[in-house]
């Protein structure tokens, strides 16, 4: 993933000339009302590569789930049973099963960590609240994802130079293995595998597919992800290495990284989560999810990316969107990056209108910390194709 403005603008010049088109090898296939603007759709996945997606808009009623295959030698299939790994867009469905855990009484958000993990040591002074909106001071080093495939524990990544700066809540650093420390904490509290947990309170209760244990998914099912510009022929990816190894039983001293980003979900599934959101709390069934101070707490900001994003802030393992070229009221949602995905679930607070969108593969281009095929996607739909339905 490009990183830094220089090699952004470097990639995004290499794209047209690297990376390889789906023009001409695109298939569709709709549920629903058809698009409106399907040709503007369609120039759209051409031009940030994408290499198969499903997408899901939606607006009260009325909703459009497409489905994008490519023919060639990079086939990807896409249909309704279609998986996907959502990258970061985890984080919202860990930040809920967090929540639910605190109203069920287990913790609050504003306490101390050290003492809800087998060890303490290198957390002084974190809250689950600083986890939860990555203003923990911790950051990623190298060991917090070569140490999730050996077995390292956490308290020996919390030992390596630079995993720890700056005092907590000080400012806002995005931290994968601040996120992926709030599974461990998860663990200890249910004496359950993470994926469990996450199932028992989050996934089912709102009728969401897939699972954070890749193992126990049929992997054919699952769409193949690939980098659109990379150095080196890359190869298809499916299941990490770190996904085949199913999560059977808890183990909260090495189970640091998988709440991060490695759940495995489609697109309706998203929306139901989304929809729980902006209806204060309450599942698409009429089941009260959460209670409507928790909600206001999760989306509320937390914390503001600064310079480099100015258009976005974060809450409790959400993105917040303030952009009124895209939207006149806020964008709530997040967005997911892993081994070329660029994935992206949205609402608008006020209208509940959700964009959806998950692929094989796509550009990797930014604009600040904001995928750009996500924020051309989420012009597109609020913007142009959904008021057309009116």
């Amino acid at each position: 993933m490009p990183s830094g403005v220089l090699k952004n603008l470097v990639y995004r010049a290499a794209l047209p000339l690297c990376a390889p088109s789906p023009k001409g090898h695109i298939r569709h296939r709709t549920d629903g009302p058809p698009l409106r603007t399907p040709e503007r759709y369609e120039r759209l996945l051409c031009r940030h590569h994408v290499l198969g997606a499903s997408l899901l808009l939606k607006d009260g009623s009325a909703s459009c789930a497409v489905y994008t295959s490519l023919d060639g030698s990079r086939a990807r299939q896409a249909d309704e049973g279609t998986l996907f790994r959502v990258a970061s867009i985890t984080k919202m469905a860990t930040a809920l099963t967090v929540l639910r855990l605190c109203e069920a009484g287990r913790f609050a958000p504003d306490d101390l960590v050290a003492p809800l993990l087998p060890s303490g040591e290198g957390l002084e002074g974190i809250t689950l609240r600083h986890l939860l909106s990555h203003t923990s001071g911790l950051r990623d080093v190298t060991l917090s994802e070569a140490g999730l495939r050996s077995g390292v524990p956490y308290p020996d990544v919390l030992r390596q130079p630079g995993c720890r700066e700056g005092r907590p809540g000080e400012r806002f650093c995005y931290c994968n293995f601040g996120f992926g420390l709030l599974g461990c904490v998860i663990e200890q509290a249910t004496g359950q595998p993470v994926s469990r947990a996450m199932e028992e309170l989050v996934l089912r209760p709102l009728g969401m597919r897939g699972s954070l244990d890749a193992s126990t998914l049929e992997e054919g099912r699952i769409m193949p992800v690939t980098r659109v510009l990379t150095r080196r022929s890359a190869p298809d990816v499916r299941v990490t290495p770190l996904g085949r190894i199913p999560l059977d039983s808890p183990d909260p001293l090495r189970h640091y990284g998988h709440t991060a980003g490695a759940l495995y979900t489609d697109a309706a599934s998203l929306s139901a989560l989304l929809s729980m959101l902006t209806a204060g709390g309450v599942t698409e069934s009429g089941e009260r999810f959460l209670s409507e101070q928790t909600v206001r707490e999760m989306t509320g900001t937390q914390a503001e990316y600064g310079r480099i994003s100015p258009t976005l802030s974060y809450g409790l393992g959400l993105l917040i969107v303030r952009d009124p070229s895209l939207s006149g009221g806020r964008i709530l949602g997040h967005q997911g990056f892993a081994y070329g995905c660029v994935d992206g679930a949205f609402c608008e607070e006020e209208t509940g209108r959700r964009v959806i969108f998950l692929n094989g593969g796509c550009s990797e281009a930014r604009i600040g910390r904001l995928g750009l095929c996500n924020r051309d996607l989420l012009r597109w739909a609020f913007r142009e194709e959904m008021p057309r339905w009116k």
